[in-house]
């Protein structure tokens, strides 16, 4: 079985589960019997005779996807929607769980969750029939409700697996029909667009979303400008992130100037923290196409095959932190990436701080502590990278808790992951890890970077 595919729907159950265990698992989840025997009641042996509504079935299917994978190696098997798929099995079990319910009988407050239940069995047609058949119920209600349920279609087609793109654009297109009454879903839409084109690196189109959901969000009420500030900070910043890729540094710091004029009146006695906040992600873009970066420090390196230089020179270097370990999807981005570029010269290195524990066993020393993350890193996980480990400087609180300082790295390398280029130039930078969702994204940066010359 190669876990490393992306289309997943046609792979056989396998694994630990086994073939018996997935036909038990269908059949628990359906009621398979009863929907052969009609005369058969559902009876205490199918656990799930309890689920009568479509709700219950939509989370029985999450339930049942996550049980599927979760004895094969995450790490290798988790996507960002727009390239994710859903297991055959739960497909096939899930389609019988949602054969019992009928679009035209089924109660209006359950319709929604019915579409979202056929976005699991694939079954688009049937899922935009739901949605229909809710907007006409909805007809007669005011456009705020209306503008609500299309703005959590928008959203769940987006984070289907795979995303529909096409419908939630459509959806979104009804959604701007509604006008200036519900400027906030709009607003939200456009934005949630804008952050699903960023995952796919489709920059220029994620600036056109987001650029309309900060045109719509200048037609809300001041009192909802004023609540949904945090929102529109975080549609400035994907529209920072999709110019940065495009047009670089300059370009990245025009959005943030906007942004501090637009948002900092809003609310005069928050203004010294957004200033901060603003001041903070300026510095983050303001190191694209510059040089200097400091070398990585180490109290002790692992899988550096004897070159402890990093950022390596005339390498294209990426360099990430890690905390107790990272987590299963930066591992699987990591990897992904590595396959792809590794070859062509990529050189990973994850750092990483000693905090006086790993996983969930206070370590005695900070050696000990190293050698752990070290071991789990390369030996366990087997990350196609090197290890920089460094020993945090601590004190002890009154009370003898543990307070960790910032180590050299933390000071100097104020981000979560950046991109050097051969020549020491800093390419991409980012605060918020290399994560399937932004996979694309450190793709695209790191293509180039090595494209270069």
């Amino acid at each position: 079985m190669r876990y490393s595919e992306p289309v997943r729907t046609e792979r056989p159950i396998g694994g630990l589960l086994g073939a018996m265990h997935g036909v038990l698992l269908i059949a628990c989840m359906t009621g398979v019997l009863h929907a052969q025997h009609p005369t058969t009641s559902l009876d205490s042996t199918d656990v799930f005779a309890r689920y009568v509504t479509p709700g219950q079935c939509e989370q029985a299917a999450f339930r049942l996807q996550r049980q599927y994978w979760r004895d094969k190696r995450p790490d290798t098997v988790v996507y960002a929607p727009a390239t994710d798929s859903v297991p055959l099995v739960v497909i096939t079990s899930t389609r019988m769980c949602a054969a019992r319910f009928d679009i035209a009988t089924v109660s209006p407050s359950e319709l929604s969750n019915l579409a979202r239940l056929y976005l699991w069995t694939g079954q688009d047609t049937l899922a935009q029939r739901a949605m229909t058949r809710l907007l006409t119920v909805e007809h007669g209600q005011p456009a705020s409700e209306r503008g609500w349920e299309l703005y959590r279609w928008v959203t769940k087609l987006l984070d289907a697996h795979p995303s529909r793109v096409a419908m939630a654009r459509s959806a979104l297109a009804q959604l701007d029909t509604l006008g200036a009454p519900v400027a906030v879903w709009r607003s939200f839409g456009h934005a949630s667009l804008a952050r699903y084109l960023i995952s796919v690196n489709e920059s220029n189109a994620a600036e056109a979303e987001a650029r309309a959901a900060l045109e719509a969000s200048r037609r809300m009420g001041m009192e909802d400008r004023v609540d949904w500030l945090v929102r529109t900070y975080e549609t400035y910043m994907t529209l920072t992130t999709s110019v940065g890729v495009t047009r670089g540094r300059s370009a990245a710091l025009a959005v943030l100037d906007t942004m501090q004029k637009e948002l900092l009146p809003l609310r005069p006695a928050d203004q010294q923290m957004w200033t901060q906040n603003i001041a903070g992600e300026r510095a983050l873009f303001s190191q694209l196409e510059t040089r200097g970066l400091p070398p990585v420090h180490a109290t002790q390196w692992y899988g550096a095959q004897g070159d402890t230089i990093r950022p390596r020179s005339g390498q294209v270097s990426l360099l990430v932190f890690v905390f107790g370990g990272g987590d299963y999807p930066m591992h699987a981005t990591l990897r992904r990436l590595h396959a792809k570029y590794g070859v062509r010269g990529l050189d990973i290195t994850l750092m990483s701080r000693t905090q006086g524990y790993f996983r969930t066993l206070l370590t005695p020393s900070s050696t000990v502590e190293a050698d752990s993350l070290g071991s789990y890193l390369l030996h366990f996980l087997k990350l196609p990278a090197a290890v920089a480990v460094e020993a945090s400087p601590f004190s002890h609180l009154a009370d003898g808790r543990r307070r960790d300082q910032a180590t050299t790295n933390q000071q100097a390398y104020r981000f979560s992951a950046v991109l050097v280029d051969r020549h020491g130039v800093i390419r991409w930078v980012s605060d918020r890890d290399v994560r399937p969702a932004n996979e694309a994204v450190w793709d695209a940066v790191i293509q180039k970077a090595i494209d270069d010359r």
